[in-house]
């Protein structure tokens, strides 16, 4: 069976996506990857097919680009949303040439609805991949909306608000790439789609008020290789004392208060060993207590770890519970406030912090 795997975003929208991938090939399926061209050389060290589609991710997180406004706002806009689909024929014809002879075709909600206008046209079965909870729900408000709560009674209609907002913003984009490409108008196409809810149902069962359509699979976790090892550097300082407070915020770096944060941070955890990621240091420099590094695998990092300082996006919220590791949550924008709230629900957690209004207290008070 052939299935295309679409998404557009960064590395956390793409690492579940290509461990999902692998896990079809395990199984004896053909998977095909359409995404963000940086998905691009992950994909190839595993040998998996992979398509890119236009447009550069880190072009969208420049300074004063609609997302990082939405960033800096802590909570989705309609120019960060529109500006994240600026390609929509490349995308439709991308994603067509790709998937063309594909049984099943699977969108993330980043370019979900390219992915199954595309399934309609071929015949192939629609199915959509969240890496939060999405589907409209009684138990909790949609987990999108950064953090906006509303009264339980509300939660449910909130979230069919949600679901169609969605879809209006660029509906009529959408369509008319489509009709370039003389393709006929379509609806919403996630209606009554099968959504497959890629996280632990730990951190979230399934609320009794879903469908049957809606479904948690666990998290999509793409394991570190075999013989993948670290820099001698950071092995050194590892081994040189007491375990490490880790400090990453992801695709967030380009925040305009990253750096206010970051000093606030370094200066409360005077006194503790950290691990902080080069991409969320804006260049501070190291220190003999402060290691700055590149990326370096979760799954290998985080158990050797006292504490993970992070903004709670899907994929490190996942890791950071996995590792039995303690989590501070600094999250800024879309579903990262709601994956605080649930792991200090689980009580793994501290209790979340703004990173908007950073002090120096801001880490000593959490350690």
């Amino acid at each position: 069976m052939k299935v295309t795997l679409v998404s557009y975003g960064s590395l956390g929208d793409g690492i579940p996506l290509l461990a999902l991938a692998l896990g079809l090939r395990e199984a004896g399926h053909r998977p095909v990857i359409v995404a963000e061209q940086g998905v691009g050389a992950i994909a190839a060290e595993h040998g998996l097919e992979f398509h890119a589609l236009a447009g550069d991710i880190t072009e969208l997180m420049r300074p004063g680009a609609p997302m990082v406004q939405m960033v800096e706002a802590g909570h989705l806009t309609v120019g960060s949303f529109r500006d994240y689909h600026r390609d929509d024929r490349a995308w439709l014809e991308t994603i067509a040439a790709a998937a063309s002879g594909s049984d099943v075709v699977v969108g993330m909600p980043t370019a979900g609805y390219h992915a199954l206008a595309v399934a309609a046209d071929i015949g192939a079965r629609p199915v959509i991949a969240e890496l939060q909870p999405l589907a409209p729900t009684r138990e909790f408000s949609p987990s999108g909306l950064g953090d906006v709560q509303v009264p339980q009674f509300l939660n449910r209609t909130l979230g069919h608000i949600v679901d169609y907002a969605g879809w209006a913003m660029i509906a009529r984009a959408v369509n008319r790439a489509r009709r370039q490409l003389n393709r006929p108008r379509i609806g919403n196409p996630t209606r009554g789609v099968q959504r497959l809810g890629a996280w632990s149902p730990t951190l979230v069962p399934s609320p009794r008020d879903w469908p049957s359509n809606v479904s948690i699979t666990g998290a999509w976790r793409l394991s570190t290789p075999a013989n993948w090892r670290p820099d001698p550097a950071l092995q050194a300082f590892l081994d040189a004392g007491e375990p490490p407070i880790y400090i990453g915020f992801g695709s967030m770096p380009t925040f305009s208060g990253t750096k206010a944060l970051i000093d606030a941070l370094l200066s409360g955890l005077a006194g503790h060993r950290v691990v902080l990621t080069h991409g969320s240091t804006n260049r501070l420099p190291a220190s003999d207590d402060v290691f700055v590094t590149g990326f370096v695998p979760h799954d290998w990092l985080f158990p050797r770890c006292a504490a993970i300082v992070h903004h709670c996006g899907a994929g490190t919220t996942d890791s950071a519970l996995v590792s039995g590791t303690p989590s501070i949550p600094i999250p800024f924008t879309l579903d990262q406030p709601f994956w605080a709230r649930r792991l200090r629900g689980l009580g793994v957690a501290a209790p979340p912090l703004d990173p908007r209004h950073p002090a120096p207290e801001i880490g000593r008070a959490h350690v």
